[in-house]
């Protein structure tokens, strides 16, 4: 199997930054203290803001669940605007209208990845991207938007918000347990305590239910946090999952997933766990032949379609496949591959809904 050399994988601590991972830690303490005992303030931007974010880097299936949860609101016929950071975009305009419904306004290296994918399968009225996340959601009140779901916005204490819902992998809920760069925690387990409910992804089919988890169904390092919380501060916790949806082939199309049974594939990715993209195909009935694996969010330029072509020439038989986030980062230069599409899904979606129409309602409330 090939691998790209410079692709660090999940699963893979760096035990000589872990002083530095808990420096991370102490300062992201510090900063979200400000908030919390009320030194700094938050700053509204004239609509309800709903935030999906985690407490690791990467990983949780965050942009499946703000696209599920976008496509819910419009099915109400809210008008629900996606409001990101644009991690990675290079653009001139700040902030970043980047679609309007399904028309598409900047392309990847403008706007970053997700909020591409994002634009492109979540029905949302409007996705702005920008650095300041109180002026995109302005920007997107100006748009005609009536409620925005702030993509990766735990972290992002400057925007007020209505509710927050935290992803946790039921896999590795608290990242290695180290902070950046010597595991993936962005802050503190314990902050898990400013979270209205969390989102227990890529949960067993045993614990996608439609009600709330109780604790001895819980993975046990996220009892550990949780249990530490006062009462008043834990959050209730429902399962979700992430499923293949859809088969993009080359020509745009739609193909069934069962075109991948029993089918000789190369898989491309630059994810946080190229090891569950493998992992997917296989439970599709795919064969992986051989593997292609860069750093998250990786964009791929000419070398990188070069050594593409040359495995895809070498196993002309196999498809070459890739992930929907990867296709919007994709070198023209390289093959055209297929795409497999995810999204979320979950059993006690009417009760994430319930708590999430009650904070719009609240929202609305507050402005009379």
């Amino acid at each position: 199997m090939s691998r790209s050399p410079a692709a660090r994988q999940r699963g893979e601590p760096w035990p000589a930054l872990r002083p530095l991972g808990g420096l991370y830690l102490v300062l992201a303490r510090a900063y979200h203290r400000l908030y919390d005992r009320g030194w700094r303030r938050p700053r509204t931007a004239g609509l309800p803001v709903i935030s999906v974010g985690n407490i690791t880097a990467g990983g949780t299936g965050k942009t499946p669940a703000v696209a599920w949860l976008t496509d819910r609101l419009a099915a109400e016929g809210r008008r629900v605007a996606i409001v990101s950071r644009g991690y990675r975009g290079r653009r001139r305009t700040d902030p970043l209208v980047v679609a309007r419904g399904h028309q598409l306004l900047a392309d990847a290296i403008e706007a970053g990845d997700e909020a591409i994918e994002l634009a492109s399968q979540a029905r949302a009225h409007v996705v702005v991207v920008g650095r300041s996340r109180v002026e995109a959601a302005r920007r997107a009140r100006r748009e005609g938007a009536d409620v925005a779901v702030l993509d990766d916005g735990f972290q992002h204490r400057r925007l007020q918000r209505e509710i927050d819902l935290v992803l946790v992998d039921a896999v590795d809920p608290l990242g290695g347990g180290r902070g950046l760069p010597a595991g993936w925690l962005r802050e503190p387990p314990a902050a898990l305590g400013r979270a209205d409910l969390i989102l227990l992804t890529r949960a067993p089919v045993e614990l996608d239910l439609d009600r709330l988890l109780s604790a001895d169904e819980l993975p046990a390092p996220l009892v550990s946090v949780l249990s530490r919380l006062p009462t008043a501060e834990r959050p209730a916790v429902v399962g979700c999952r992430h499923e293949p949806s859809e088969l993009i082939g080359p020509d745009g199309l739609s193909c069934a997933l069962e075109h991948l049974r029993d089918r000789p594939v190369i898989a491309v990715s630059a994810i946080a766990h190229p090891e569950r993209f493998r992992d997917t195909l296989q439970r599709l009935g795919a064969v992986v032949v051989e593997r292609l694996t860069w750093p998250d969010h990786h964009r791929f330029d000419v070398l990188d379609a070069q050594r593409i072509r040359r495995l895809a020439n070498r196993y002309d038989a196999a498809l070459l496949i890739t992930t929907a986030k990867d296709a919007v980062r994709w070198s023209p230069a390289a093959p055209r591959p297929h795409v497999l599409r995810v999204r979320m899904e979950s059993r006690a979606e009417a009760l994430v809904l319930e708590r999430v129409r009650g904070a719009i309602d609240n929202w609305r409330e507050s402005q009379r």
